[in-house]
């Protein structure tokens, strides 16, 4: 009798204490006691989606652990810019840096503190001096398309091409280039095919590992047979052997490092800040080159693999582009960062595909550092914070027809430049301090690449119909298809 009174006891101080926490928080759907809102979340495509519909700009899941999403974007500004500092750092799972991470804290991503503002000050500086700001990585950009392009040109049939491959190696060469000083042939780099093979499977088991939330929320299940290893172990020896990749390349690097001479790849430029500043190590700068090469490898390829399907089924859209493109660069050179002023319905293409692609569907999350308020609900301290992004760009207002592809929808009034509204409100690449660091390469790297690739190539798509429907996982990766390519 006494171990039930007991268990009863434990049993209503538990649902007190549930009861409790939830109402710490801005309202959402109705938790149940220890599972919260699990039982109603789909994980797809378009996973919280019902909820964002049914709240005003934000509200609360609890997955069990609460998870507050935003989804008005004046409320993301006033969290990420008007009180950034209060939601600076980066949310990690109890089980995460053992399973995702180089070392604990490193890189730019998922570290917070000291580290992630010496890292992402590094990274800034180091890709402002390397070129961001001079032609030193427009030419570089430039060198990979040439080889891109002889790719394409080697082709036999060009009837039924798929492009995964031609894009993604292209850009892994870029970063390759940016951050190692070398680039892969396309007709010798089995290594890199292993390792972006090796990158995308992690993707693809991580958006169905059912166990995984389970073991970074519990790692001590680590312990437990056959369900530990599934819920982390196979996940952190996956992550290993793709962390390898870069580790080697960064010792490999650093043989040929001369304190002397001016920095020509990041790992040197790293390297030069490594001897003023105790927080940046070694460990550090593999960690950091992980971040870039992961980051930037499958957002901007799949971006151009969606750019290419897009363009194939608007047929319409890929005309008019291709129209400007000729007019203000003609067919006898690659176009450059220079003819960007004179391309605006070139710069809307490309904002339009970076909004329909919108190729991470859920953002990485952060935490307060402060208790704080947000559209007048109360936010208390290490609460988890995720702005949703994706929500944003096919339901805010003001894109009208959010559905619909439709560049024009960026063009102002005047016909001569872009509007700032929309634009401001095209998050692909977050905002605020924690915004990606990588956006100036990406953009370039898209301007270049996708005009490229329509300056030389007409797309249509084969007998079977483009489909833009995404696998359904965090990424939007789009489904494998071929297209027709028609020499200008």
């Amino acid at each position: 009798m006494l171990l039930v009174l007991l268990l009863l006891g434990g049993l209503t101080a538990a649902l007190w204490w549930y009861s409790s926490l939830v109402k710490k928080y801005p309202p959402g759907p109705r938790p149940l006691p220890f599972i919260g809102n699990m039982h109603q979340v789909n994980f797809g495509t378009k996973p919280f989606w019902r909820f964002a519909k049914q709240f005003d700009g934000i509200y609360t899941l609890f997955a069990p652990f609460p998870l507050i999403e935003i989804t008005d974007y004046n409320l993301i500004k006033e969290a990420y810019i008007e009180k950034g500092d209060d939601f600076v750092d980066r949310l990690s799972a109890p089980g995460a840096d053992d399973v995702f991470n180089y070392i604990e804290n490193g890189g730019v991503v998922q570290s917070s503190g000291a580290e992630w503002r010496e890292n992402r000050r590094a990274a800034l500086h180091i890709l402002r001096d390397f070129g961001m700001g001079k032609n030193v990585m427009e030419e570089l950009v430039k060198n990979s398309i040439t080889e891109y392009l002889q790719c394409l040109k080697s082709i036999e049939n060009k009837d039924r091409v798929n492009m995964r491959w031609p894009l993604l190696l292209m850009i892994a060469n870029i970063i390759n280039e940016v951050l190692f000083g070398y680039r892969f042939k396309y007709d010798d780099c089995e290594e890199l095919k292993d390792y972006v093979t090796d990158f995308c499977t992690v993707l693809r088991e991580i958006a169905h590992a059912k166990l995984l939330p389970l073991g970074l929320a519990f790692p001590s299940i680590r312990h437990v047979p056959y369900i530990g290893y599934y819920a982390l172990t196979i996940h952190k020896e996956r992550f290993q052997k793709i962390n390898a990749y870069v580790a080697k390349n960064v010792r490999e690097t650093m043989k040929s490092y001369d304190p002397d001479s001016p920095p020509t790849t990041f790992v040197h430029a790293y390297a030069v800040k490594m001897k003023t500043n105790e927080i940046l190590t070694e460990d550090q700068q593999i960690a950091t080159c992980a971040d870039f090469f992961f980051a930037g490898m499958e957002t901007t390829s799949n971006t151009l693999r969606w750019a290419v399907l897009y363009l194939a089924k608007y047929q319409d859209v890929q005309d008019k582009l291709r129209e400007e493109i000729l007019t203000v660069i003609g067919k006898d050179r690659l176009p450059s960062l220079s003819d960007k002023p004179n391309m605006i319905y070139a710069q809307a293409c490309i904002h339009e595909l970076q909004r329909c692609a919108n190729v991470l569907r859920i953002n990485l999350l952060r935490c307060t550092k402060r208790d704080v308020t947000i559209g007048g609900h109360n936010i208390p301290a290490g609460a988890a914070i995720h702005a949703d992004i994706h929500y944003l760009l096919a339901n805010d207002p003001l894109f009208v027809n959010p559905e619909e592809f439709r560049p024009e929808r960026y063009i102002a009034d005047d016909g001569k430049s872009l509007r700032k509204d929309l634009l401001e409100r095209t998050l692909v690449f977050s905002l605020g301090k924690r915004a990606c660091a990588g956006e100036g390469l990406a953009r370039v790297e898209l301007f270049l690449c996708l005009l490229t690739t329509i300056q030389h190539y007409r797309i249509y798509p084969t007998d079977e119909p483009i489909d833009l429907v995404p696998i359904p996982q965090n990424f939007s990766v789009p489904r494998e298809q071929n297209v027709r390519l028609v020499p200008v």
